[in-house]
């Protein structure tokens, strides 16, 4: 016979003093047993998907956003997990956990919702709503549709930390994000509870199905006054039982002596543990060896057992809330020179320093306005015929660039706009905008239209290609003009300047994608360079309203756009100098 005294429970109990979240309580029942009569589990532990009290269910901003069901900021919808040893080998048919406020004895549900009434009639307080107002709660399991998980296969592996042959396996997390390819679905339609076990510390978890749950209320209740219950039960469940209700072959659950079992019971939307208000709680656990849950004896002397008389432990811990705030950022240039293709070596007669002003290259530069710093005539374009003022001509496309760089940390992304009018001369003729709808550059007919000249694939990144070296049948010499001519594309030296930095990536549009006809300004724009394989469009009405061409939905980071211009005109196109003023406008979402 081996009895445990007062002096041992009170030695164990100052270990749980040291415990913060999860706690292994090495408490047994303060009545003597045969150690035969109640074979232990053993490296037993409860884990809980929040230790906040069930009262405390609201992020920190005091709305369920950021706190779904099985997460840390949730108390009121948790899910626990508990893992141990068993001692015995036989088949397990059924397990059981029941919530209390002691070790051992009388078991009280746990909670601080406040009673009323007299000595030997006390009832707790039945609106919940008005109780986590007044930050109280009682333990309760609610299980209204408990179901097995049935799609475990590989689905839990990376949260279950499946070890390899040579690691350790680590206690695994589970997650209530629907989104997350490794939990079951807050919904409840992948189950909310799984029945694992394995040999060895290193082997991968094996589930055991064929398992039903349910939930009841088991308390010690009336009492006089003064009494360990007095009449005071919550009334709630607070006692978990798992039984058997088939046993395919290969499914049972036939434990070695020393084999580890973990049983989750997940957090979902309409199945979960309310934790109690505030204070430790103790969890009893047993194993049997009957399906029948009305043959479940926890007593001491109980047939029925097979492993159990034994404890886990937790405490509830008002969660620890930070406030802060990230102001809104954005970052947004226009101009004619992307930085990051200008030479820096030289010093301060680098391309670099003279159009920025300084010496080296950093992570998102934002694009320039000129090669010249402070000249009179930046963010100015030309486009023609170099040899002929910049005219143009009824037998050849011409073309230009400009860029644009964003970066913004609106969670819901951005869209980039154009506003302005078609080419116009002083007395106001103008030439003809292709229109909303994109098409192909057309020689000897009126147009003027720009689109993105990015890749059509992928992230998208910037082309720095220019109709500009010299081709067959080019009588009228280069087709497409820009400020940055003398440059050819990213520069070796804001390669090496920034390569060290995990936030730098070479000019790109994604996340952002381009809109509907204005995606095509890569490519050829004349047959003397190969087949015209590119479209542009705008809209003459973008002046009052102004088009969007870009968008996406998520953080920006150094997103960068080239933009490309073309124009034709027609033998009729009246005589004069034409100019026009394209702005850009980026619009963060919130």
């Amino acid at each position: 016979m081996k009895t445990y005294t007062l002096k041992s429970v009170a030695r164990r109990g100052s270990m749980l003093g040291a415990a913060f979240v999860v706690a292994v309580a090495a408490f047994l029942p303060a009545v003597s047993a045969s150690a035969d009569a109640l074979n232990p589990l053993t490296e037993r532990s409860l884990t809980l998907s929040s230790s906040s009290p069930g009262w405390s269910y609201l992020d920190a901003s005091g709305n369920p956003t950021f706190a779904p069901p099985n997460s840390g900021a949730n108390g009121n919808k948790t899910g626990n997990t508990f893992s141990f040893r068993v001692s015995s080998t036989a088949e397990v048919k059924g397990l059981s956990f029941q919530y209390c406020t002691t070790p051992a004895g009388n078991c009280m549900g746990p909670g601080n919702i406040a009673t009323s009434g007299s000595a030997g009639s006390y009832t707790r307080g039945a609106n919940d709503t008005t109780a986590y107002a007044n930050k109280q709660s009682d333990l309760e399991v609610k299980v209204s549709s408990p179901s097995e998980v049935t799609t475990y296969g590989t689905k839990f592996d990376a949260l279950l930390g499946q070890p390899s042959t040579t690691s350790t396996y680590p206690s695994g997390q589970w997650d209530s994000n629907t989104a997350h390819p490794n939990s079951p679905k807050a919904d409840n339609s992948e189950g909310n509870f799984i029945v694992l076990h394995k040999t060895g510390a290193n082997d991968p978890w094996v589930q055991s199905t064929g398992w039903e749950m349910n939930a009841d209320v088991k308390q010690t209740v009336g009492g006089a006054a003064g009494s360990v219950a007095d009449g005071t039960s919550t009334g709630k469940n607070n006692y978990i039982t798992l039984a058997r209700t088939t046993a395919t072959a290969g499914t049972e659950l036939n434990l070695t002596a020393g084999d580890y079992v973990k049983i989750v019971f997940f957090g979902t939307n309409t199945n979960y543990i309310t934790n109690p208000g505030d204070k430790e709680f103790f969890v009893k656990i047993n194993t049997f060896n009957t399906d029948t849950t009305s043959a479940f004896d926890t007593t001491p002397t109980s047939t029925t057992i097979i492993d159990g008389g034994v404890t886990v432990a937790n405490v509830m811990n008002r969660s620890i809330e930070i406030q802060t705030k990230v102001l809104e950022t954005m970052n947004f240039s226009v101009g004619t020179v992307d930085p990051n293709t200008l030479d820096s070596t030289g010093g301060s007669s680098s391309q670099f320093h003279t159009a920025t002003g300084r010496d080296q290259h950093s992570i998102c530069d934002p694009i320039e306005q000129g090669m010249t710093k402070g000249a009179t005539a930046n963010n100015v374009l030309k486009m023609g015929d170099e040899n002929g003022e910049f005219s143009l001509r009824t037998d050849t496309t011409y073309s230009t660039h400009s860029y644009w760089r964003l970066s913004s940390n609106s969670s819901a992304g951005a869209t980039v706009y154009y506003s302005g009018v078609t080419l116009s001369n002083t007395v106001g003729d103008q030439i003809n905008a292709i229109g909303p709808t994109a098409a192909a550059p057309s020689i000897g007919s009126e147009q003027f239209g720009l689109a993105l000249d990015n890749d059509t694939t992928g992230t998208r990144e910037v082309s720095y290609a220019k109709e500009r070296t010299a081709a067959v049948g080019n009588q009228y010499g280069i087709f497409q003009n820009g400020e940055d001519n003398a440059v050819a594309g990213i520069h070796a030296t804001t390669t090496a300047a920034v390569n060290g930095n995990a936030s730098w990536h070479t000019p790109q549009l994604a996340p952002l994608a381009p809109l509907t006809g204005y995606a095509e300004g890569k490519g050829n724009v004349n047959a003397s360079y190969g087949t015209i394989n590119t479209k542009f469009a705008f809209d003459p009405e973008s002046s009052a309203i102004p088009t969007p061409f870009a968008s996406g939905t998520q953080v920006l980071d150094c997103v960068t756009g080239k933009m490309r211009y073309i124009a034709n005109i027609a033998a009729t196109t009246p005589a004069g100098i034409y100019t026009t003023k394209i702005n850009y406008i980026a619009a963060p979402k919130y």
